[in-house]
């Protein structure tokens, strides 16, 4: 005969235990925002806007050049270095939910929404410059209200997965980029000049690769 197996909900997290978490949380998501601006970001997307500008005033421009940077920047090396790193909340993990939004443009978009004053200034340079404007958590969790840090612990678990799309979307461009550059072969040189430098402009316009700027507007406050 089969016992009867009382069931006990989980208990609720104390304050305390909260707080431990946005803690982790925070050092997560500024782990795995440095990872994408080392490997993805900077290495990649910047270092095509930078060669971009440079060839504007570029009297003769360089064929040879645009297809070693192409060839350079879809290296395997690369590619391997846009993985989704691993961390606890990571979209790799099949028992952490997902979240929907997969990039930190949308998600602070559909969390802030147009904001106005110093917030929607701040967010409107900072778009400009490059990046995305999370507003910076100024409030030490001690001095938080457990509600508040619960909500925040939620948010930044939405950030961390925000970043490991953000890889994944990386390295599909940069796969699409490279399969591109081999199908340009088919040109001579006048013709594929021009397409290859479009290849290069479309994963610069992504905005849904563009990073937050937490250091960057932390820095300037």
């Amino acid at each position: 005969m089969a016992k009867n197996c009382l069931f006990v909900p989980p208990l609720p997290n104390t304050k305390f235990q909260l707080q431990r978490k946005n803690i982790k949380l925070r050092l997560e998501l500024d782990t795995v925002r440095r990872q994408y601006r080392k490997n993805v970001y900077d290495k990649v997307i910047e270092n095509f806007k930078r060669q971009c500008d440079e060839a504007k005033y570029d009297i003769t421009p360089s064929y040879g050049k645009l297809k070693e940077l192409i060839k350079s920047s879809t290296s395997d090396e690369v590619l391997e270095g846009c993985r989704v790193p691993e961390h606890k909340h990571s979209v790799q993990n099949k028992r952490i939910y997902c979240s929907s939004t997969d990039n930190i443009y949308d998600a602070v978009a559909a969390r802030y929404g147009q904001c106005t004053g110093a917030l929607g200034l701040r967010q409107t340079c900072a778009e400009l410059a490059g990046y995305v404007a999370i507003p910076k958590w100024i409030k030490d969790v001690t001095e938080m209200h457990k509600a508040d840090i619960a909500t925040e612990n939620e948010e930044l678990k939405h950030y961390v997965q925000c970043y490991d799309h953000m890889f994944e979307r990386a390295q599909k461009r940069l796969i699409n980029l490279r399969q591109q550059y081999e199908e340009s072969k088919q040109h001579l040189p006048p013709k594929r000049y021009p397409l290859l430098k479009e290849m290069v402009k479309t994963v610069i316009r992504d905005k849904k690769l563009m990073p937050d700027g937490f250091n960057d507007c932390a820095s300037s406050e």
